[in-house]
């Protein structure tokens, strides 16, 4: 039987407490060290490996987890509605006696895998892109910028642009520490890491969508979209 494994609050704080801590120009200079210029050509926009998330569960590199925020912004710059824009996170589900949670949402995808908003080998939503996509490829652990694959890599940056990315890194990853918080906070005991589920194929149930501001019912079918029912406060 797995070991249950809960993220913790208190060390959620302290790394939240580190980054805040740590000043945009201490990352700038590491990203300005690694060089970056994005190529638009829509790497991470498609499926190009998979990370393992648990011993059984394999999360394709383009399942982006999103902010609702970001989803808000995507709706005005677009108009689009939120379920055409992002699912419920079937990669990160837990099962429950009523039916299933899902933690956070993704942006959806096309039938071959791709970003529904890749299209011409660029990213037709760039001005208004999630805060994840303007931060790859680097991502913060602690007080260290970590360097993701990225053709864009190892070219000339400006020192503003190096502290652009520093100071937008640095935004998102204390945005997602507080977001696990607040996740943690309203699931409980039934945040149990070591048994995440992934939803394949029809599900016949309501999904629940936990994403650290509220939650929201889907049905979610085999094209990967799902059809928005409700959303409200907490998650009981």
């Amino acid at each position: 039987m797995a070991q249950a494994i809960f993220l913790d609050i208190a060390a959620l704080s302290e790394k939240i407490a580190l980054v805040k801590a740590t000043p945009d120009s201490a990352y700038a200079s590491q990203i300005r060290a690694a060089g970056f210029t994005c190529q638009r050509c829509g790497w991470c926009c498609r499926e190009n490996f998979r990370i393992r998330i648990t011993p059984s569960i394999l999360r394709p590199s383009n399942a982006i987890s999103v902010f609702p925020g970001d989803i808000r912004r995507i709706i005005r710059g677009t108009g689009l509605r939120w379920d055409k824009i992002a699912q419920p996170d079937t990669y990160s589900c837990i099962e429950v006696e009523d039916g299933m949670i899902a933690i956070g949402w993704i942006l959806r995808r096309d039938a071959s895998g791709n970003c529904i908003f890749y299209s011409g080998n660029s990213c037709s939503i760039y001005e208004w892109r999630p805060l994840i996509c303007s931060c790859y490829p680097f991502f913060i652990d602690g007080a260290v910028v970590e360097v993701m694959q990225c053709g864009g890599l190892h070219r000339r940056m400006t020192a503003r642009r190096a502290e652009l990315m520093g100071w937008l890194l640095r935004r998102y990853e204390i945005k997602k520490l507080q977001s696990y918080i607040n996740i943690v906070r309203q699931l409980g005991s039934r945040l149990d890491i070591a048994s995440l589920r992934v939803i394949t194929g029809d599900y016949p149930d309501k999904v629940i969508v936990c994403d650290g501001e509220r939650h929201a019912s889907h049905q979610v079918n085999t094209a990967g979209s799902s059809r928005r029912f409700a959303h409200k406060d907490g998650c009981e």
